[in-house]
This record gives C-alpha cells, structure tokens and sequence, in this order.
C-alpha cells in the first residue's frame, strides 16, 4: 500500500506541475506544424524559416525553466530562485562546456556530461529537492541576513545538486539502456524493439528519451539509416493518439474531452507528446497501461517485420515521409502498418480500461 500511495502522490505531483504548462505546449506544437506545412509548400525565404522555427522551438527547449517555475508554485518555494537555479544549466557557454568533450570537475569531483534541455522529471525532482533546502536554509539563517545570504545559498546548493547528481544520474541511466538496446537488437528484435516501444513513456516523461534520439541521428549521419528508434517514437505518438481518442470517447467530462481531442491533434500533426503524457495519461493514469501495452504490441510487429528510418523528424502523420526510401519503398507501408497497429490497439485498451479520474467527474455531459 505504501508503494501504490508513493506511486500515486507521485504522478500527482508530476501532473499538478505540467497543468499549467500544457497550453504553451500545444501552442509550440501548432507553430511547429505551421512550419512544418509552410516548409514543405516552399513559399518562405529560408530566414524567415528558421525565425518561425526558433519561435516553435522555443517552448520546448526552454521546457525545464517553464517546469522549474511551475514546481516551485507547486512544492511552495521560490520561483525566481528555481528559474535561476534551472537556467544554469541552460547557459550557453555551460552548455558548450558540457559538450566540449574534454574532462570537466567541480573542485576534484567529475561532473558526467548531461543534457539539460527538454527535462521535465529531473527539473521536478530537483526543485522538491529546493523546498527542503531553501526551508532548512530559512531556519539556520538568520532573518536580518536572509537578505544577503538566503538566494545565493539556495541557488548554489541547487544548481550544484542538479548538476553533480540528478541530471547526471538521468544520463548514465539512459546510456545504458541505449547500450542495453544495441546489443538486444542484434541478437533478439522482437524484445529490443517491443520493450523499447513500452519503456517510450517513461523515456520521455524523465527527458531520457534524448540519448536514443541521438543515437538514431548518429546512425543516420553514419549509415544513412535508423533501425528502429524512431520507429519506436513513431509507435509511442501513435499509441499516445489512441489513448487520447479513447479518453474522448469514453470521458463524460467536457474539458477533459477537449483536452483529450487537442493533444490528439497535437501528437498527431505536430509529433509533440507532453499534452498527451502530462495532460491525459498521467492524468488519469489508466490509459498508461493502454499505452504501455499498445506500445509493446506494435514494437513486436516493428520486430518482426523491421522499419527503418532515413529522415530525422519528430515522427507524426506529417513526418511520414522520413520512412521512404527509393531503394526500399515498401518500408513506407511497414510503417503505416505498425503505426496503425499501435493507433487501434492503444485505443481499444483505453477505451476499455478507462475510468474517470474523481476529481475530473465535474461538468459531466447532460
């Protein structure tokens, strides 16, 4: 009972911080379909191009300070002082020392290489860790020097922890499920690819989704092809999308109906996720089963019949392209097949395994 309440509180907290987030996240996903359909029409100069998708972008990149301040207003600490604490780790030239590749320590202790963009749990754990400190700092520092001495504690202590452990610890657990994945799929596709596709949502819900992400645009710089990462996001966007139809249909609540056909929409057209994770999965928690399970039936079809990817993209209905090859041109048709595998199944299990969250039964439909 006390793991089921631990689990519980947690996915709480995690959806009481992405609440007020979401709106800016399917507005970056609408932008982000504009210039997709913009990009493909070709009728912008290609600076004005790239100005529309810095400004798509924006929300997402920056996502862990949007995340920072909307767990400081949930954990009641300050806000200003978990931006700062966040934006650390997003400082250009952090950043190009982090990427540097050369050996980098903070007074003798090895600091491991992380990406800090795109994190949402690792930013939510890290300013929980921030109201402890900055409530034992209030009490040891005396009131007439909290002035002086309380934010830049708070601050140092944060960034620090979030630089040494957290997000470091994110990153050399994705590295070994990357590696992990490597050797399964040579020897064993239908697992690698079947437990990828389930593990998608826990991938992406902590930011560690990116270390595949990398290796996919690795192999594709490398090989010119991908042999399954994406197909495997592709599934995850696709089984997200009929989660979110089952929630619609079956829901009586009319914002949470609404809710449920955007970030249908936004999955779909724009392949942006965290509506659909944050705002109806993690929500109403039974569809992460149905995305759990649809999940890993498409990954074992990917398996069996193998897609590959040639094309970077967020995969989505607009991005189906990224799995055409002149030289393969059944490969499209694979993916359309797994991708509407995880479409139906994902949708059959939420619409069968759904129950209403208690506090979403209000504004029922009459």
């Amino acid at each position: 009972m006390k793991i089921k309440r631990f689990v519980s509180a947690m996915f709480d907290h995690i959806s009481e911080c992405m609440a007020p987030i979401i709106p800016v996240l399917i507005a970056g996903g609408i932008l982000k379909m504009v210039v997709l359909v913009l990009g493909m029409i070709d009728i912008l100069p290609e600076t004005t191009e790239a100005i529309f998708a810095a400004i798509a972008t924006t929300p997402f990149y920056f996502l862990p300070v949007f995340v920072a301040y909307s767990a400081a207003k949930h954990f009641d600490t300050d806000s200003l002082m978990a931006v700062v604490s966040m934006c650390v780790m997003l400082l250009p030239d952090f950043t190009a020392l982090m990427e540097s590749g050369e050996k980098v320590t903070f007074i003798g202790i090895p600091v491991v290489s992380a990406t800090y963009a795109y994190s949402v749990i690792p930013v939510i754990v890290l300013i929980y860790c921030m109201s402890h400190v900055e409530g034992f700092l209030r009490k040891v520092i005396k009131e007439s020097l909290q002035p002086y001495f309380l934010a830049a504690s708070v601050i140092l202590i944060t960034s620090l922890l979030g630089i040494l452990i957290i997000e470091p610890a994110v990153s050399l657990l994705s590295n070994g499920l990357a590696q992990g994945l490597n050797v399964m799929q040579e020897r064993v596709p239908v697992v690698a690819w079947g437990l990828l596709a389930a593990s998608t949502l826990l991938l992406v819900s902590t930011g560690m989704h990116w270390i595949f992400m990398s290796l996919a645009i690795t192999q594709i710089g490398l090989t010119g092809v991908d042999y399954g990462i994406m197909v495997a996001f592709l599934i995850f966007n696709l089984s997200l999308a009929g989660c979110d139809l089952g929630v619609f249909v079956k829901s009586k609540n009319k914002e949470r109906k609404a809710l449920a056909m955007s970030a249908m929409v936004t999955v779909l057209v724009s392949g942006v996720s965290e509506p659909s994770i944050f705002g109806v999965c993690f929500k109403e928690r039974s569809p992460i089963a149905a995305n759990i399970l649809g999940c890993l039936i498409a990954g074992i079809v990917q398996g069996i019949i193998t897609v590959y990817a040639y094309i970077y993209a967020f995969p989505s209905l607009p991005s189906i392209l990224m799995f055409y090859s002149d030289g393969e041109p059944d490969n499209l048709i694979k993916a359309i097949v797994v991708g509407a595998v995880s479409f139906v199944a994902s949708f059959v299990l939420a619409a069968f395994i759904y129950k209403e969250h208690p506090d979403t039964s209000k504004k029922q439909i009459a």
